[in-house]
């Protein structure tokens, strides 16, 4: 009989280490409670690393309900335990001494560092009797990081649906963008070789050459779009002189307006006897041409302002016009595709957006300030950390 007794106690303890092994390992809280909701036994000190506790907790103040936490008697006392779902479906379980699965909660879990962790659950219980005692078994199982995946999961599909359809919203604008221009080439190019008169010549010529220069912006555009999209934008960084970048702008586009804009006068505004900073030359001479192109349509008489400001930890560039402005309700969609100002002015809608991109590339702010008929000042910042004070 010894001899028996001896080798129950060593499967006992052989059992007992292998429940603890479990208990230990298994990715979920299980509870031991009696029908007063107090926990008897529970592997949660373990897998949280919290001291366990002295007295026996009901289940609600060992998950750390906020009700519970907030009455003075715990779990049970709050004037809303009556309606805890958790709660209801474990007294309801006792009462038809049946088990229950699969109740969803959130509840709050502390860590050893004392930190309160709020994590998505799937709630079980089984019914037992345990020497004549009612007890249940509750599991608790965490499916915080299941519910964040298929909640990413629900983005990427919402992500991917989103971008086909604007897909096919960019096809069909750049389709009707792409003909306009490439129908007037081919139409006056045909005119233009059926004519004698020189004066129709040149106002076919001129009209060729107006939508050879669109289409010319259009397709830079879209290949600049699709750049973007695949993420391989190109940026070369080296040091640029931007006193003599802006000049450069002012003096291409004081010849692009010459004959058509003797109302209207290109000035710079460089404060600095020398700006030398490091950044990519292309990127930012795109940025400002796209404010110059868009303030000489919008801009009559005048001035154009191009410049730059060096503030306390950025670079602030403008294009400040005299032109017809823009109203209020249209500012915040500047910066979208496919937004134009004017649907009776050339563009393709994309530069701005474009624009925008490449600032935010090189880790800057851009913005617009504008009332309506007075003019529009168009900027962006480049912070030093990316350029470096200039020399």
């Amino acid at each position: 009989m010894q001899q028996q007794l001896l080798q129950d106690a060593k499967e006992l303890r052989h059992t007992h280490h292998i429940t603890n092994a479990i208990l230990r390992n298994v990715h979920a809280f299980i509870l031991l409670i009696d029908n007063d909701f107090k926990v008897q036994e529970t592997n949660y000190y373990q897998l949280t690393g919290v001291l366990e506790s002295l007295d026996r907790k009901r289940v609600g103040d060992l998950l750390q309900c906020r009700n519970a936490l907030s009455a003075i008697g715990g779990c049970g006392t709050h004037v809303y335990c009556g309606t805890c779902p958790i709660r209801q479906a474990i007294q309801q379980a006792f009462d038809q001494k049946k088990s229950f699965t699969n109740l969803e909660a959130t509840l709050n879990v502390v860590t050893s560092d004392s930190e309160t962790v709020e994590c998505d659950a799937i709630i079980s219980g089984a019914y037992l009797l345990l020497d004549k005692e009612e007890k249940m078994v509750i599991t608790v199982h965490d499916v915080t990081h299941q519910k964040q995946i298929e909640k990413a999961l629900v983005q990427a599909k919402n992500k991917a649906e989103e971008a086909d359809i604007s897909k096919s919203a960019f096809l069909a604008n750049m389709s009707h963008e792409i003909r306009t221009p490439l129908n007037a080439i081919m139409g006056f190019s045909e005119i233009l070789e059926a004519t004698n008169n020189a004066e129709d010549k040149a106002q076919y010529q001129k009209i060729i050459k107006t939508n050879a220069e669109l289409l010319l912006q259009l397709i830079n555009d879209i290949l600049d779009m699709s750049k973007i999209e695949a993420g391989t934008l190109e940026f070369v960084y080296a040091e640029v002189d931007i006193n003599q970048l802006i000049s450069e702008l002012q003096q291409l586009f004081q010849m692009r307006i010459a004959g058509i804009g003797e109302n209207v006068k290109i000035l710079t505004e460089t404060p600095l006897p020398s700006c030398l900073i490091q950044t990519d030359h292309n990127r930012i001479s795109q940025v400002l041409a796209n404010f110059m192109t868009n303030a000489i349509k919008f801009t009559k008489e005048g001035s154009i302002r191009i410049g730059y400001e060096a503030r306390e930890n950025e670079l602030y560039f403008h294009v400040t016009d005299t032109g017809i402005g823009i109203s209020a309700e249209k500012l915040p969609n500047v910066f979208e595709r496919f937004v134009k100002l004017n649907k009776d002015k050339k563009g393709t809608g994309l530069g701005l957006s474009i624009a925008k991109t490449i600032i935010s590339k090189l880790n800057g702010s851009i913005g617009v300030d504008s009332v309506e008929g007075e003019g529009s000042t168009f900027w962006f910042t480049i912070p030093y950390s990316s350029c470096g004070k200039p020399q």
